[in-house]
């Protein structure tokens, strides 16, 4: 469980993401939605995995994660249409991919705290791993 804040809507509601869509369809340069989760031991790896359509071409963050200490300790970012940037602790790596405009992209990014190394799948098809 998380509890949903929504900066659009004022809404506070406490439920199951499974299936949720956010759509934001003024200009999203100031649109945002804030999960607050709450971790009860140290974050020691991740993976995330989103779909997304847009039609921006200027750079914008798909996922951020904030602590106290951070306001993007995780990030997300995709700051031209043939790349993503996944940042964790203020490092980042990039994984160029194809241009596909107009059409969805299925992401999933990992990252493991031992190893520091990154995996990022666009579309289910595997990148290389960085680290």
């Amino acid at each position: 469980w998380v509890i949903l804040l929504s900066g659009l809507s004022g809404i506070v509601a406490q439920e199951d993401l499974y299936r949720k869509v956010f759509v934001f369809r003024r200009d999203p340069s100031d649109a945002y939605v804030l999960l607050r989760a709450r971790l009860e031991r140290p974050l020691h790896s991740f993976t995330l995995c989103l779909r997304s359509y847009t039609d921006l071409t200027r750079p914008y963050s798909l996922f951020s994660y904030a602590t106290k200490a951070q306001d993007n300790e995780i990030l997300l970012f995709k700051p031209k249409p043939s790349e993503y940037r996944l940042y964790v602790g203020g490092k980042f790596v990039v994984f160029r991919v194809p241009e596909a405009p107009g059409d969805w992209e299925h992401v999933c990014a990992s990252w493991e705290s031992a190893t520091g190394i990154a995996e990022f799948w666009l579309n289910g098809k595997p990148w290389p791993r960085k680290g």
